[in-house]
């Protein structure tokens, strides 16, 4: 279940689960998309349940889109192309609906999920506003490295640990190198140091950069001020 913390309310549908907040028109929606093998975690990943609680909803209160992605969805590119279309005909329902605003559609996700969140953005890059890539899986899909001329318009930050020892930090280091070659106006990378990483509540493997990211109060401002 979404942590909702007694705020907003939760819809099921059998691709994603939706907060819904209290009240309001055309406010912010947010896909997020978990790692690998986190399917029966979807609705409690760290990055769900801060937007979703009550101190980040008063403060910013927005839809939050968390797709459950089976194992076999994220190893096929065809299956996640479909779950891509699946999320996209959502929240374009929710905009036609007047609920959520069409120039505040972000994206976010971590690990396989940091993939889903660059090919998401690639498969439709007129629809996100802005997005967070944290430690992407991207050597799983060469497409994802060489369609990146896709989203170099699109504000995006990565973040990633330095020591990193799952996927290296490097992969982010060469997105963001082959984006900012590409002329792109606002594409960073935050490296996180194993001090920052532990503080955060991570493990010593340093592969839970949302925890990171999470932390810091910034990463949110930013996102939602595009």
């Amino acid at each position: 279940m979404l942590s909702l913390s007694g705020c907003g309310a939760k819809e099921s549908d059998s691709t994603y689960n939706l907060f819904t907040p209290n009240e309001g028109k055309e406010l912010p929606l947010v896909i997020v998309f978990h790692g690998f093998g986190e399917a029966d975690n979807a609705n409690n990943t760290v990055t769900v349940s801060t937007l979703t609680s009550d101190a980040a909803q008063a403060k910013r209160p927005c839809y939050l889109m968390a797709p459950s992605i089976e194992d076999d969805v994220f190893l096929s590119e065809s299956n996640r192309k479909e779950l891509y279309e699946q999320l996209k005909k959502a929240s374009d329902k929710l905009i036609s609906d007047g609920k959520v605003d069409p120039e505040k559609v972000y994206v976010m996700g971590n690990s396989f999920g940091g993939l889903c969140t660059v090919e998401y953005m690639e498969e439709y890059p007129e629809s996100v506003a802005a997005a967070i890539v944290m430690c992407p899986a991207l050597t799983y899909s060469r497409n994802s490295t060489t369609e990146l001329s896709k989203i170099k318009d699109i504000p995006v930050r990565f973040a990633h640990a330095t020591n990193d020892n799952v996927i290296p930090v490097e992969v982010s280091r060469s997105a963001v190198s082959t984006l900012n070659a590409m002329g792109s106006p606002d594409a960073s990378l935050t490296e996180f140091t194993d001090q920052e990483m532990l503080a955060a509540g991570a493990l010593t493997g340093f592969h839970q950069a949302d925890f990171a990211v999470m932390a810091d109060g910034s990463f949110a401002e930013w996102l939602f001020s595009h």
